[in-house]
């Protein structure tokens, strides 16, 4: 009987349970998303306060609309910069200066001044809270920004309606071009922080609100401090160097006539000539396979003596691109840009625990180290035609 006088008590107790609502819910309606992040060193920076300026692309879901559906007049974006001494603050600041509250789990694009950059401790440290905020993902890209950050985040969008998703689409297209590399996300950016091997980040530029994704920003790995760059023809260099190139294209001439090679495939094969640290003798040879995109003058491509020469003044070119790459990496940086590191660690490994040390610090041995490269084109096919005007009219 008396558990019977319990049961009521009993069944109000669990459906308190299970009928209670989250009490830190918050309606989607009034979250802010922000879709993209900038950071730059605050105007003001000299004041220790005010070290970092973060600028937040959130999405306006009424500007997104057509003007059908009371929408189209107002933009679809807001971007809100907000100083402060860490982006923890800066957070924190935001909620004073906007209705909805700063969410990032839609984060797609995290961009960073050189001039943050060129500070290593800075650089390193605002990154923390990215990489340890539960709300942040590991596939947010990472991007380096010649001059401001936030500029980036202003360009022209169209086709697109929003800034952040032009510039992420922009760096999808790396697999078509040799002077971009591939994205580079915040995952990966973290076992980078985490070793002390030079890194490389791909650098973007804005001029008259049109992005230039193209080159490369260097970072020494023991700082963690970007310490030059590499143009687009280098890096199309130490893309051919690292042998992972499934696209792109080489002009080149022949005959006082330009003509473009369509790359389709590329194999980079590292190999130790000498192992003594003190006279390192590396070999790189480059294999790189495509077709004829287009041609300029009138010879015929059946003729087996032409293509060949087309070979060569293709290879001529890899070469030159490999070894400008090389010499600014050697001479300039003193970083091992090339994985040749890579190579040493998985195929000589004991000769890489006698010198990991002064690989790239302290003797550089790496900077000393003999360099050759040479290469091998192979056109596999030349088009529908084998040539496109008479040979009369060249």
């Amino acid at each position: 009987m008396a558990k019977l006088r319990l049961l009521p008590f009993i069944l109000c107790f669990f459906l308190f349970i299970f009928l209670t609502g989250c009490w830190d819910q918050i309606n989607i309606e009034e979250r802010g998303f922000v879709i993209g992040t900038a950071v730059d060193k605050a105007d003001n920076h000299s004041d220790e306060s005010q070290k970092l300026a973060l600028t937040n692309q959130i999405v306006s879901p009424a500007g997104l609309g057509t003007p059908t559906e009371g929408g189209g007049d107002e933009p679809p974006y807001i971007n809100l910069t907000t100083s402060g001494e860490s982006i923890f603050a800066i957070n924190r600041k935001m909620l004073k200066e906007t209705s909805r509250p700063p969410f990032y789990e839609q984060l797609r694009l995290l961009v960073i001044s050189e001039e943050v950059a060129l500070d290593g401790d800075l650089f390193a440290s605002m990154l923390d809270l990215f990489i340890r905020d539960q709300e942040m993902r590991r596939i947010i890209k990472v991007i380096i920004a010649e001059d401001k950050a936030k500029d980036v985040l202003e360009v022209d969008p169209k086709p697109e309606k929003l800034p952040v998703v032009h510039v992420d689409m922009t760096t999808e297209n790396a697999f078509k071009s040799m002077d971009m590399i591939q994205p580079v996300i915040l995952g990966r950016l973290h076992s980078y922080l985490l070793n002390d091997n030079s890194y490389v980040l791909p650098r973007i530029s804005v001029h008259d609100k049109d992005v230039d994704y193209t080159g490369v920003v260097v970072f020494n790995g023991l700082s963690n401090q970007m310490v030059g760059s590499l143009d687009a023809s280098e890096t199309k260099g130490m893309n051919l160097i690292k042998g992972n190139m499934n696209g792109g294209y080489i002009k080149f001439e022949v005959d006082n006539h330009n003509m473009n090679f369509e790359i389709e495939r590329t194999n980079s094969k590292m190999t130790l000539v000498s192992e003594d640290p003190k006279n390192m003798d590396i070999q790189i040879n480059i294999k790189v396979e495509g077709r004829l995109a287009e041609m300029y003058g009138s010879k015929t491509l059946l003729d087996s003596s032409y293509l060949a020469k087309m070979e060569s003044k293709i290879a001529d070119k890899v070469e030159r691109l490999a070894n400008k790459t090389i010499e600014k990496a050697q001479n300039d940086l003193k970083l091992d840009v090339l994985d040749i590191d890579k190579v040493l660690k998985q195929r000589h490994y004991h000769i890489w625990k006698k010198i990991n040390k002064n690989w790239e610090y302290n003797e550089n041995i790496f900077s000393k180290s003999n360099i050759k490269v040479s290469a091998n084109v192979q056109v596999r096919e030349v088009g529908a035609t084998d040539r496109a005007k008479d040979k009369n009219s060249d």
